[in-house]
């Protein structure tokens, strides 16, 4: 036997030999009980002590280890917790952030100003500038080093609020600077968490010029104290939340996801050129071999896979060369126009798969409200379904796409609340009777269970239609109580727009993600290219049947009051 190997052994049976008086004391405590008659009771009446009063390892067999884990991860989970709440987390976060930008923030409100706005002031001269970024490095080590600390536990407490609604921002850095995205979504879900945009934005402040950092380092400062008062309230359930992604604090997981990207790139570019690609290499080969507009615009197969920006107007020879300016592609140097087409199916897919994977394992559903996003989103669950489709030859799998294609003319919600009307709504407990009279909700469409989809597709169509009809009848209901919080009505809070639920049924757990460790449905990467954390999130969710789902909240800003 070599060192190596014995020294493995040795650390191995010390951790089992922790997890075992974890376990055991929590017998003594009362807090694990067996049920009669199940294997693991004969497993633990077989455990054997050696004289010197030390568990004899030969006697535990695979189901004590088993569960000597389990209970010894949920017990150090608690500690975990123990060691900093949600609110301190928060509230030590919002205040970092407010002593170093409260001023500037009081000034933009004065002002009547936007985050935007303020971006726009701080890169408006030399003096700005420096003003702004000459702390910029300390300022961001200070963040990289409190998410390193407990990141972690503020995860956790998030995964642990179980029948809780949650919605999780993705698709962009952070929602709409001339928004608040609790004002759309506060009624429709408990906790809507976002994304820390400073860390999201490390490529933003390791290759964008000092004007370009010092816009985007205030307007993200502006922009999450816009979320201070709903962060920090004192309610039963955080109305929002900041949480850090792991991906900008772990590498293997930013490679993980990006190994992703890569795969689903193949796909989108295989039907925007209708050809197939059997590599990465072989899609950038190609794309960067296209070096003139007119050699792109000749071999694109399907138009309308190409998209920069909803936004855009004019034909798709302007738009590649609007992508070609565009500053995020400045770090790659020169390019060819085909170059522009790969990059942003990859990072697009790249950007799809963290988000359903950070929404899974925060047992939420992705919220966006960027339509660029959120076409790549559907587009995403569309390929994995028909990937799933192939692999398990089955012909009952769907992409459920767009209520609003359901539904004659725009939708109607609840989506201009005041903040200080939603956390009065929160702290006086009416939230309950005002969903109990919206009815079916959010919750009622993220819930189902994709083995039961062995019906039509119409017939789907047909009940989420019936659902959101009903909403759009207790809408009136609810209007019609004249309820006021914070000096408004609740129907003068109603907004129209777009309202949308993409959702991948494959008929496996979250979009297959369980059959991600079983190295079935994506072809790549090996078992032991995926992170510990991803395996552990596989395994979670093949015991639950749950499809991935996507929610696009579009406000008309015409309809605001």
């Amino acid at each position: 036997m070599s060192q190596e190997y014995k020294a493995e052994e040795i650390e191995y049976n010390e951790r089992l030999r922790r997890r075992l008086r974890i376990l055991q004391d929590k017998f003594k405590a009362g807090e694990v009980v067996i049920a009669e008659g199940l294997d693991v009771e004969r497993s633990l009446d077989a455990v054997r002590l050696r004289p010197d009063g030390e568990v004899d390892l030969d006697t535990v067999d695979g189901l004590v280890r088993s569960m000597a884990l389990a209970v010894a991860e949920m017990h150090d989970r608690e500690e975990l917790k123990k060691q900093a709440s949600l609110s301190e987390i928060q509230n030590m976060y919002f205040k970092f952030i407010d002593d170093n930008f409260g001023t500037f923030f009081k000034m933009m409100t004065e002002k009547g100003m936007t985050p935007h706005d303020m971006g726009m002031v701080a890169q408006n001269s030399e003096r700005s500038i420096t003003e702004v970024t000459e702390n910029l490095e300390q300022f961001l080590e200070v963040i990289v080093q409190f998410w390193d600390g407990v990141g972690e536990i503020a995860h956790i407490h998030i995964e642990d609020l179980h029948h809780n609604v949650k919605g999780v921002f993705g698709g962009d850095l952070f929602p709409a600077h001339d928004e608040n995205i609790a004002s759309k979504c506060g009624f429709y879900t408990d906790t809507i968490v976002l994304p820390d945009p400073f860390l999201r934005s490390k490529h933003i402040f390791e290759y964008h010029n000092l004007a370009s950092k010092a816009y985007y380092l205030m307007k993200h400062a502006m922009n999450i104290l816009k979320y201070k008062e709903l962060a920090c309230a004192e309610t039963e359930d955080p109305i929002v939340v900041i949480l850090p992604d792991l991906a900008a604090l772990q590498e293997d997981e930013h490679d993980f996801y990006q190994h992703l990207g890569r795969e689903d790139s193949l796909v989108h570019s295989g039907k925007l050129f209708g050809r197939k690609f059997e590599s990465f290499e072989e899609l950038m080969s190609f794309c960067n071999s296209l070096d003139s507009i007119e050699s792109v615009v000749a071999e694109i197969h399907d138009e309308n896979r190409v998209l920069f920006d909803t936004n855009w107007t004019g034909d798709i020879s302007s738009q590649i060369i609007k992508a070609m300016k565009e500053e995020y592609m400045k770090p790659f140097g020169e390019i060819t126009p085909g170059f522009v087409l790969a990059s942003q199916a990859f990072g697009r897919m790249s950007v799809s798969n963290e988000m359903l994977i950070k929404s899974s394992r925060l047992n939420g559903t992705p919220i966006i409200d960027a339509p660029t996003s959120w076409q790549y989103l559907v587009w995403k669950m569309e390929y994995d379904a028909d990937r799933a489709e192939k692999t398990l030859k089955s012909q009952d799998l769907h992409v459920v796409k767009g209520l609003s294609d359901l539904s004659v003319g725009d939708m109607q919600w609840i989506g201009n609340i005041p903040p200080e009307a939603l956390i009065q709504i929160r702290q006086e407990g009416a939230m309950h009777e005002i969903r109990d009279i919206l009815g079916k909700g959010v919750n009622e469409l993220i819930d189902a269970n994709p083995i039961n989809f062995h019906r039509s597709r119409d017939k789907i169509f047909e009940n989420i239609n019936i659902a959101f009809s009903q909403h759009q009848k207790n809408l009136d209901n609810l209007s019609n109580k004249k309820w006021k919080f914070a000096g408004k009505d609740i129907g003068s809070w109603l907004v129209v727009g777009s309202l949308e639920v993409a959702a991948a049924i494959t008929g496996t757990p979250v979009w297959g993600m369980a059959t991600i460790a079983a190295d079935q449905i994506l072809d790549v990467p090996k078992l032991k290219d995926i992170p510990q954390s991803i395996k552990k999130l596989a395994e979670e969710n093949n015991k639950v049947n749950k499809s991935p789902v996507g929610l696009l909240f579009n406000v008309h800003k015409k309809s605001f009051n």
